[in-house]
Parts: structure tokens; sequence; C-alpha cells
């Protein structure tokens, strides 16, 4: 990209600091510069002295904000001394996102049955909208996604997997923020759902049958049955949570994770 390879230009309009945590007001503006369209993915943010200058603050407080922005996977910093350091423009939502939610979740004790109800939600309307607006590339993918399944025996890669498989319906749907929605709450559910996969004592036979359940989605998908697909997912999903999940089922329990792990992602956004 053309416009990678320069700082930002569009930049000129950025005001003196005088109101509210200096840190905020640079995420305010910036914001405000991305959806003026004077700031885009690929570009290059003028470096931390000259943002200071232009925003009438200290460093400490450009740094602060332009580290929030990252922890949100809306910048990314290169580190060094040559013409590619600094900060960038990356556009990746889905882990700041990811991150947000998750320690959220924890935080506030959020029961994974609720996080279920909305992903079952999210994944139905998705496959409705696949059958729909999905490309033969993409039909054919998900069909052959849901039957490399196979390969994988172990329950960690086999999860890695499964989450390629939902997230790529939401991709075919043609909706970005269902994409990213989706990819949130997937790492939000993602070490319950380990621990449940880890904790069968029937994992060869629990994993034929997702395999079987992943390629009927895929199909009615490939073939344009919205509906079918959607009470395919419907009925996959709750499967699931009796299945795998079974100890917690019918109890509203929380997603549980260590606190220094949530600490960790609290330092992250940060």
């Amino acid at each position: 990209m053309e416009r990678s390879n320069q700082q930002a230009n569009g930049l000129a309009g950025l005001k003196p600091i005088r109101t509210r945590r200096a840190f905020e007001e640079v995420i305010l503006q910036l914001k405000q510069a991305a959806v003026e369209g004077r700031l885009a993915v690929g570009d290059r943010l003028p470096d931390e002295r000259e943002l200071a200058r232009q925003f009438g603050v200290s460093r400490q407080s450009v740094r602060e904000g332009l580290r929030t922005l990252e922890g949100f996977g809306i910048l990314t910093a290169r580190r060094g001394a040559g013409p590619d350091s600094g900060w960038t423009v990356s556009g990746d939502g889905a882990s700041g996102l990811s991150a947000m939610l998750d320690l959220y979740s924890t935080l506030q004790g959020i029961p994974i049955s609720d996080l279920l109800e909305i992903r079952e939600t999210l994944e139905m309307q998705s496959a409705r909208s696949a059958s729909v607006r999905a490309s033969a590339v993409q039909r054919a993918y998900l069909v052959a996604a849901a039957r490399d399944m196979e390969e994988f025996a172990d329950a960690q890669q086999f999860l890695a997997a499964d989450a390629e498989f939902h997230i790529a319906i939401a991709r075919a749907s043609g909706n970005a923020l269902g994409q990213l929605l989706m990819e949130a709450i997937r790492e939000s559910m993602q070490r319950a759902m380990l621990l449940g996969f880890k904790a069968l004592t029937n994992w060869d036979y629990q994993r034929e049958l997702l395999i079987t359940e992943h390629t009927d989605i895929a199909c009615k998908i490939r073939d344009g049955h919205g509906d079918a697909a959607a009470a395919s997912l419907h009925e996959h999903i709750c499967g699931f949570y009796a299945r795998v999940l079974g100890e917690t089922a019918g109890r509203r329990q929380p997603v549980m994770r260590p606190l220094n792990e949530a600490a960790a992602s609290m330092a992250e956004i940060t």
C-alpha cells in the first residue's frame, strides 16, 4: 500500500487539549480523524514528539493514548529507529474486542450460558445470510473445513479448527461486524470449551459427532438452505453445551479464568 510508507497527512487539524484527561482526548481526536477519513489503515502516525506538540500535551499522555489504542487492536507499534518504526494504523479490532469482552466477562462473572445464548443467535443469522451471500469458494471452503477436522485428534488443535469453522460461517455471511463479534465471543469461551473437551471420557465419539454436525451445517449453507442450516446450528450449539459442558448445564456458571490471566489481559489494553 502506498499510504503505509508515509506518515498520515490528514492530521493537521489536531487541536491543543484543554479538557478531559489528556490521553482520552488523544484517543478521541484520532478517532475523529479516522471517522472523517483523514486516518486510514496502513497510515503511519507522526512520532510521539510531533504528536505531543500538535496536541499540546506531554509525550507521556500521547504514549498512554497510543498504547490504549494498541490494546484495542487499532494501532501497531513498530520498534526501532528506522523509517518504518513508530505507530501504524492496523485496524485489527477483533483482538482488542476479544480482550475487552474476555476481561469484562471474567470480572463481572457473566455466565457462559449468556455467552452461548448470544453466540447461538448470532450464528443462526450468520448461517442464513451465508446461504444467500457466500461465494462458491466460501461455500466449498466451509465443507472442506468441516471434513478436514478429521485430521485433528488433539483437543486443543481440534478446538482451533472448530473456532475457524464457526468464524468462517460469520465471514461468509458478508457481515463484518458479525465476524468481529463471533471472534470475540469464541475467544471468551475458549478456555471453558477446552476444559470441557479435556474432561470428556468419550472424546473420540464426541469428536466424530461434532465433525458430522459441522459437515451437515456446511452442506446446508452450500446448498442455500439457510433456515435448515440455522436449525442445525441451534441443535449443534445446544447439544454441545449439554454434552461437553454438561457439568454446568442448567446452571448459570461464570466463565472462569485465573486472576493472573485477567490481570494480563488488563495489562495488554492499558
